[in-house]
């Protein structure tokens, strides 16, 4: 007999299908907005992502913009060059030939600069406000919209090849914004595929594999801000069917691949996403405004 669990998760599979991408357009704005609000939001409660910036809380030396670009990962480097030394300078008068200095060097002398400008990981207050300047300039605005667009056409052609091997259809918002923090933040699949996680699902049975997942973050031991949110998700996502569940298992499995130690952390983004509303950083997020 089907459990009525499984019932609705087939249900469920098959009304996520009307809000399909067609395949044969561009990238829908408000995809591309999702994609960078979520993504950014993880990060920063600003309403304007563009201008966030933090210190070295992560070792990165400075972290500025809608992606977070950062001096550790040289990312935010060729952003700045691009940008240009007379224009980075009037941008911030006090701070700028030492940034420029910072962004032409090497990474350990740009990090040794902008550690400079902190306390305790945290900037101060001038250097943060010419950096807000320099990252809300047109210029700069314009480089970080490049970075976005390549980021966002990978997402795309992501979520559209994991939809047509699914079941041949296109992909909808919720599987484009999994895809797009996917681009972003981890690069690639790390071989998963649509059959893996059927498999995963069919071996588990469709009314338990929720509860699987959910019984691993539940059973995370610490008290760390990161344990606790990994608690209420367990406790949030129990019940999810149709796509939800599936990505709610591909973030299960796409996650075992990730750094022991960030594993939950992995789930608790990526899964928010998969089932529309989670708790990250400490944080209740609702993607219900975003349309799934």
């Amino acid at each position: 007999m089907i459990s009525s669990r499984s019932m609705a998760c087939c249900a469920r599979a098959q009304s996520h299908r009307g809000a399909l991408f067609n395949m044969a357009t561009t990238l829908p704005d408000d995809w591309r907005k999702a994609g960078v609000l979520i993504t950014c939001g993880f990060e920063t409660s600003s309403n304007d992502p563009y201008i966030k910036v933090a210190g070295d809380f992560d070792r990165m030396g400075i972290s500025c913009g809608a992606l977070q670009w950062n001096i550790g990962m040289k990312s935010l480097q060729p952003m700045v060059k691009a940008v240009g030394k007379t224009r980075v300078q009037a941008l911030m008068p006090t701070y700028g030939a030492k940034m420029w200095d910072a962004c032409t060097g090497t990474v350990t002398d740009g990090l040794a600069i902008v550690r400079s400008w902190q306390s305790s990981t945290k900037l101060l207050a001038k250097p943060r406000a010419e950096l807000v300047a320099l990252m809300g300039s047109p210029e700069m605005r314009a480089e970080q919209d490049k970075k976005i667009d390549i980021k966002a056409d990978t997402a795309l052609t992501m979520a559209k090849a994991w939809a047509k091997d699914r079941d041949n259809t296109g992909p909808t918002k919720r599987l484009y914004c999994w895809f797009f923090d996917l681009a972003t933040q981890n690069g690639s699949l790390e071989g998963q595929t649509p059959k893996k996680v059927a498999d995963f699902i069919t071996s588990n049975q469709p009314d338990r594999v929720d509860d699987l997942v959910c019984d691993y973050l539940a059973g995370l031991k610490g008290t760390s801000g990161h344990v606790k949110d990994a608690h209420k998700n367990a406790a949030l996502w129990r019940g999810s069917a149709g796509e939800k569940l599936e990505l709610l298992c591909l973030t299960y499995l796409r996650s075992a691949t990730s750094n022991p130690t960030w594993r939950h952390v992995v789930i608790n983004r990526k899964g928010t996403i998969a089932v529309g509303k989670g708790w990250v950083n400490s944080t209740s997020r609702d993607f219900s405004n975003f349309g799934f």
